[in-house]
């Protein structure tokens, strides 16, 4: 397709990316949700005292079974890490064979990981492993493939950036809606039956929108973004579950809000004396706001209050905006098109295997106390904020450089 027509159509893109990373993208994140049908559904209730594989929809769903809650957080576990190798070995992909062949097969393993889903019965729980697994193997290609269309404009890029990296981070939601829809009588088999067929609309990009290698930029410009998780307590036939999603898909809004935001910043800065100043300062601010949001949301954890809750979900939706707007938009903003999918896939198995220590935060949390897990995560996240710091002092030793030059 030629360059005219792929400007004139570049808004049609990224319409059609927005839907597919909503529809698809980060369907693992939104496990808050979907756990609550397998809790109703009855996997894995055989760990409970009672000791029934049963759906008894109310005993087995409201029951204390710390067996069961750890075995199905360990499916969210790999779920997520799967989502980080998969960015890592898709990327390889995508720099040795092209974008089009790394979408194809991350289509496939993600439709076959919503079949297996769909078809996970209580004689056969462990299949939950693989499906989402799967599930959020191939969900991952979306952010990593869809977020270069913001090469196609050489003015407002982070902004494209902000608005597919907003609609992957509110796709959990899309959990939301298979919780909603069991509760009025729509089977998850039959969910995930649909998920997996209307995934195929997403080789319509594949083959018709999106170009075989990569998408070469307009202009040559560069920039900067971020991601995180989360966990909650519960209320009767879980409200608060509820609530946290219908503020997490607000993410279609704060990360277009968070992209803005960075190109503010970088029109702020774009007359440093030095390019290294130029292309870094802009990240310092979103860095800092972002530490800072990270260690607030923290900090309102230790507070046992339920209502302070309401807050929380809305500290996260800021925070999980800018991370993932900050890291997408440094990575494609700020390195040549061809090593993006690699990059993006080597930052988000990072993530990925920091996701595994979950597990072991889930473990330390059920047997000491929570308050203990959320100061040591407070401390950890503090100490994120050296970052913008030497990033600053970078830059001022960049400029005056430059100004011994002169």
């Amino acid at each position: 397709m030629g360059a005219s027509k792929q400007r004139k159509l570049r808004f049609l893109y990224v319409a059609w990316a927005f839907c597919e990373s909503f529809g698809f993208g980060g369907l693992v994140f939104g496990w808050g949700s979907f756990v609550y049908v397998l809790k109703d559904e009855g996997l894995y209730a055989e760990l409970c005292n009672n000791g029934t594989s049963n759906s008894t929809h109310n005993g087995s769903l409201n029951e204390d079974c710390p067996d069961r809650d750890s075995r199905l957080e360990l499916v969210f576990t790999i779920g997520s890490t799967c989502a980080g190798i998969g960015s890592f070995v898709l990327g390889q992909i995508s720099f040795y064979f092209g974008m089009r062949v790394a979408r194809i097969v991350a289509s496939l393993c993600f439709m076959c990981g919503a079949y297996i889903i769909a078809f996970t019965t209580n004689d056969l729980p462990w299949l939950i492993f693989p499906g989402m697994a799967l599930v959020a193997f191939g969900g991952i290609s979306l952010i990593m493939t869809n977020v270069q269309l913001s090469n196609m404009f050489p003015v407002g890029g982070g902004a494209v950036v902000g608005i597919i990296s907003g609609a992957f981070d509110s796709s959990s939601g899309i959990q939301l809606m298979v919780k909603l829809g069991y509760e009025q009588g729509i089977s998850r088999k039959t969910s995930y039956l649909i998920l997996a067929s209307t995934h195929v609309l997403t080789f319509v990009s594949t083959f018709l929108f999106l170009p075989k290698d990569y998408v070469h930029p307009v202009q040559e410009e560069y920039v900067v973004t971020q991601e995180i998780e989360l966990e909650i307590p519960e209320k009767p036939v879980s409200d608060y579950t509820n609530v946290m999603l219908y503020v997490l898909m607000g993410g279609i809004v704060a990360s277009p809000l968070a992209g803005a935001f960075l190109e503010l910043n970088i029109s702020l800065f774009k007359n440093s004396k030095s390019s290294f100043s130029r292309s870094v300062k802009p990240n310092i601010m979103s860095l800092t706001l972002t530490s800072a949001l990270g260690v607030v949301l923290s900090v309102l954890l230790l507070l046992e209050d339920p209502s302070h809750l309401y807050y929380i979900f809305v500290f996260l939706v800021l925070y999980r905006s800018i991370f993932y707007t900050m890291v997408n938009a440094y990575i494609v903003l700020a390195f040549p098109s061809a090593f993006i999918g690699s990059l993006i896939g080597i930052t988000t198995i990072t993530s990925g295997v920091f996701c595994l220590l979950q597990h072991a935060l889930f473990e330390w949390s059920a047997r000491r106390n929570a308050k203990e897990v959320n100061i040591f995560l407070i401390v950890l996240i503090g100490i994120s904020c050296i970052h913008p710091f030497w990033q600053w002092i970078a830059c001022r030793r960049a400029e005056q450089r430059e100004s011994t030059k002169e």
